[in-house]
């Protein structure tokens, strides 16, 4: 999954790790160097081999992947897609998203504003990518949807 920033991506994905059972690889972090060794052997192997990492992570159990998208990466994700894993996004309220972004204390409002100016010029390439699976996460407040809902959504129809 990935979407805007504060959106609630990595919430949702560590909900599904310790309610549902999931594995949860937080590719912002192990593209960064940070992770397990096996994780990141795992990212290294969608470096190298994106088919044998597909099957890798069908062998490994549900696997819920949250990534922020930076659109430099949207090749990554068209192979990803390309293989059999669906791709969904998280979106909704802009101000709401900036607000919780901004709670974390951890990045910068530019990094903000960076991200989103290149997820809307991108957007066109992103939307082809993800069609009509797109979670509306986060409203005014901000609130986000709570994680269940967000399971239903994205599994009633099988995904």
């Amino acid at each position: 999954m990935c979407g805007i920033p504060g959106s609630g991506k990595t919430t949702y994905s560590k909900w599904l790790a310790q309610q549902k059972g999931f594995d949860h690889l937080d590719f912002d972090a192990l593209l960064s160097g940070r992770g397990t060794p096996t994780q990141l052997q795992l990212i290294g192997l969608l470096k190298t081999s994106p088919k044998a990492f597909v099957h890798k992570l069908s062998r490994r159990g549900p696997t819920v992947i949250d990534w922020g998208f930076p659109p430099a990466s949207i090749a990554r994700i068209r192979v990803l897609q390309g293989r059999g894993i669906p791709v969904w996004w998280f979106d909704g309220d802009r101000e709401a998203a900036l607000q919780s972004f901004t709670a974390r204390g951890t990045v910068s409002l530019d990094a903000f504003r960076i991200q989103m100016d290149a997820i809307e010029e991108a957007w066109s390439q992103i939307k082809e990518i993800i069609g009509d699976r797109i979670i509306n996460a986060v409203a005014a407040g901000p609130t986000h949807l709570a994680s269940e809902k967000i399971f239903v959504e994205m599994f009633r129809s099988g995904e």
